[in-house]
């Protein structure tokens, strides 16, 4: 299939786009996408508040108390983005789907490399299950949703401690530092170089085969929680990502997975201008209540 026609107009805005490039401009493009984030308009919900989960700055999101939650890690390499740049999606994210999220913000690369990030989400999912009930919503059934290398954080999680989740959402998960990638699925949004110099930079050399960074690698996947995996058509982690649908499933793990058809990285968290983002936040909601509703 060819891009979406709201892929192309997407594409093509960032192509149009100049701005500083990684690695020299980082602290700029930090900058900027936190004052794009400031400006965008918010829908309000029954109580946000930043809380510190015993170390880790991290941003409730409670559309009704007693919501149950999910714990959201944001994408961005590992490197870019930040709970604010995430605040809009997460506030969208509550309110559609009635979850509760603890965001965690966590430490970032290459000012902190593994396991510095992933030791940040697995606290943020060790404070919510034992401080739910202060804070009005219920971590009984804790599910993760992650994005890109959030997604990555989410399944490196699972690896570490299966136990940690209940249900794993990953949404075009980086899982193999070594996969070979598909040289259609290059775009704007996404390509090969920018995600090597990520991989590099959240787990410079030999840390990349760790099974905790590199989850395909890993030998427990059998006790992994369910997990439902999402992929974009045109992206350049699409195959690895559904290997490891295939390699969760092999493994006698509950897996769905679906492939956005004509979509591309970095479309899940925009829902105002994908109608595929739109839809999927709704199944995921689906998924996430369908699976509490059996527990575990």
């Amino acid at each position: 299939m060819t891009l979406h026609p709201q892929a192309r107009s997407f594409l093509a805005a960032m192509a149009a786009e100049e701005g500083p490039a990684l690695p020299a401009g980082l602290a700029e493009i930090r900058a900027a996408a936190r004052a794009e984030a400031a400006a965008e308009d918010k829908i309000g919900l029954d109580h946000v508040v930043d809380v510190d989960a015993d170390g880790v700055p991290c941003r409730l999101y409670r559309p009704r108390p007693g919501a149950p939650v999910a714990l959201y890690v944001h994408g961005g390499g590992w490197v870019l983005h930040d709970i604010d740049t995430h605040d809009t999606f997460c506030r969208q994210l509550a309110h559609v789907t009635g979850w509760a999220l603890l965001s965690a913000d966590y430490r970032r690369a290459p000012e902190h490399p593994y396991p510095a990030p992933l030791d940040d989400v697995q606290t943020s999912a060790a404070w919510l299950r034992a401080h739910d009930r202060e804070h009005k919503v219920d971590a009984s059934f804790l599910p993760a949703i992650g994005d890109s290398s959030g997604a990555n954080l989410v399944a490196g999680l699972c690896v570490r401690d299966p136990a940690a989740l209940d249900f794993q959402v990953l949404i075009y998960p980086a899982v193999d530092r070594h996969a070979v990638v598909a040289a259609e699925g290059t775009t704007e949004a996404l390509d090969e170089s920018g995600m090597d110099w990520f991989w590099s930079a959240y787990a410079p050399g030999e840390l990349g085969d760790h099974p905790e960074v590199s989850v395909a690698r890993a030998d427990n996947l059998a006790a992994h929680p369910p997990a439902y995996i999402l992929t974009s058509e045109h992206d350049v982690l699409r195959d690895q990502a559904e290997a490891y649908a295939t390699q969760l499933a092999e493994a006698g793990v509950e897996v769905v997975a679906h492939r956005a058809l004509g979509m591309v990285h970095s479309f899940w968290r925009q829902p105002a201008i994908f109608d595929s983002a739109r839809a999927t936040v709704v199944i995921v909601g689906a998924l996430l209540d369908s699976h509490r509703s059996r527990g575990r």
